[in-house]
């Protein structure tokens, strides 16, 4: 159990990292724009003051100064039109990439969930013959082990490597559970197994949740 929580907690630090840098990528722009701004307002200053001789510039030094400002403000401009046509495509290649996931995600998980529910509930509701439940519990291990398999075969961009591995961690506890429960393990240990793979797959969830709604930001 603690392993699990200080691999969550790891998890979400790097989680917290990529939130920084999805802030950084709009803030850039506006960092751009503003020192932009900056640079228009200390040229007028400078120029305000060159008028009410409080300073005195020559025509040379004011003409380099000028220009200067204005070559740095074209070039910001530039780059930004750049960054901005970069940015848009990463994104758009980004979400195209969470999307394909999503959907091939989707399709693994309704192939199995089906069969798994109908079965869960039937070894939940088994009360007296203790053999029809463990040979219940044998198949839905079964099931797991073919839901893994499918599962491992998905293209897993690096930004959701950790959702990826959430999600391994719960079905690998569900398949876990079952084997253990076929083998007659104690009850207090079948617990701690179904609280983590719980807790995993309620991490998966969280993480596609949160990256799906900072593509949805900054495309």
């Amino acid at each position: 159990m603690d392993k699990s929580f200080k691999n969550i907690r790891k998890k979400r630090f790097n989680s917290y990292l990529r939130d920084f840098s999805y802030r950084f990528i709009k803030l850039k722009y506006f960092v751009m724009v503003a020192v932009a701004m900056l640079l228009e307002i200390v040229t007028l200053i400078l120029y305000m003051f060159n008028n009410e001789r409080i300073i005195h510039f020559d025509l040379m030094s004011a003409s380099v100064l000028y220009g200067a400002t204005s070559l740095i403000i074209i070039v910001l401009a530039l780059a930004s039109l750049v960054l901005i046509k970069t940015d848009k495509y990463r994104d758009k290649r980004v979400l195209e990439q969470f999307n394909k996931f999503k959907s091939s995600y989707s399709k693994i998980d309704s192939d199995y969930s089906y069969e798994i529910d109908a079965l869960v509930r039937k070894f939940d509701s088994e009360r007296e013959n203790i053999e029809e439940k463990v040979n219940c519990a044998r198949k839905i291990e079964n099931i797991y082990d073919k839901y893994i398999k499918d599962f491992l075969k998905l293209s897993v961009p690096s930004f959701l490597k950790d959702a990826f591995s959430y999600k391994m961690d719960s079905l690998e506890k569900e398949k876990l559970f079952f084997s253990k429960f076929s083998s007659l393990k104690n009850m207090e240990e079948l617990g701690k197994i179904n609280l983590e793979s719980d807790l995993a797959n309620s991490e998966f969830l969280k993480e596609i949740d949160t990256i799906e709604k900072k593509l949805k930001i900054i495309v």
